[in-house]
């Protein structure tokens, strides 16, 4: 599935929904806003996105809510990351949200923004950060965000999909990071399971810190009615231990009816590819 589409005269928008972007970093979004100036796009930047503050909370969501009602904003580009997106979600308008046609971009710690919007709002979102376009230093990834968001092509969410158990999966996919996944467990903002292809990624966590995470997965409700599991990067844990990660997780799930993708190309990494989320999948063993 090809993404947004963008013109010369369409305005996007900045948010940092979780932890304040740091001041130090100002040169990097003036990068990352001259650039999409330069393709002749509008920027609007959240005035709360440099806030070092623990109590605006209300006021990070309320302009969530005006970002996805504002008429003339394409698409929402959460910039940030670490700990704490998960604050605004009481707050969030999704029945209006539910009916914008605005995109929203975010990965990391933004699962659970993501997750949510899926959940409450039944939004089509995607797991991509837009700040990897700087973070690549070999140009790639930002001439695939041009090919995909400018010219109609569909090179930054091109996947091949690796089956370690099974040949085939469908349902709806939800997910991202593991550890922000988890952070919604007993919350109206967690998509049921029951029925749904469910991705997982990682930066940090070693061996036991993944093996917690995987059991917990487990104990979800509706974790063993699921369609199946797509496994993106876990970074740490590859760059420390030989073990496959996706016999980590046949040996967690302890069932051979789950079937298990895995690819390389969706995770932390510079040249991350970008995945849609809140959409049905029908993936075959061979198949992209």
């Amino acid at each position: 599935m090809m993404g947004q589409q963008f013109k010369s005269g369409d305005t996007i928008a900045f948010v940092a929904n979780s932890n304040p972007v740091l001041p130090t970093k100002k040169a990097e979004i003036q990068q990352l806003t001259e650039f999409f100036q330069s393709q002749g796009i509008k920027v609007k930047e959240s005035p709360l996105l440099y806030e070092q503050s623990q109590t605006n909370i209300r006021q990070k969501a309320m302009i969530m809510n005006q970002f996805f009602a504002d008429t003339q904003i394409r698409a929402i580009f959460d910039v940030s990351g670490g700990d704490r997106a998960n604050e605004i979600l009481p707050y969030l308008d999704y029945d209006k949200i539910s009916n914008s046609p605005v995109a929203f971009y975010g990965y990391s710690d933004l699962t659970v923004v993501l997750n949510a919007l899926i959940a409450k709002a039944q939004r089509i979102v995607t797991l991509w950060q837009v700040r990897t376009i700087l973070m690549d230093q070999t140009g790639i990834q930002k001439q695939k965000m041009v090919q995909s968001f400018f010219h109609d092509q569909s090179s930054l969410y091109q996947v091949k999909w690796e089956f370690v158990q099974g040949d085939q999966m469908q349902g709806v996919l939800i997910g991202g990071n593991i550890r922000c996944f988890l952070k919604l467990a007993g919350t109206p903002y967690q998509p049921s399971l029951e029925g749904k292809i469910i991705f997982l990624e990682a930066m940090s966590g070693n061996r036991e810190r993944l093996l917690s995470y995987f059991h917990q997965l487990t104990q979800l409700q509706g974790f063993y009615d699921i369609a199946g599991i797509l496994l993106g990067t876990f970074t740490e844990y590859q760059q420390n231990d030989s073990y496959p990660i996706d016999k980590l997780v046949k040996e967690v799930i302890g069932t051979t009816e789950i079937p298990i993708t895995k690819t390389n190309k969706i995770g932390h990494a510079s040249t991350a590819q970008a995945l849609v989320l809140g959409k049905h999948y029908h993936i075959r063993k061979g198949t992209d």
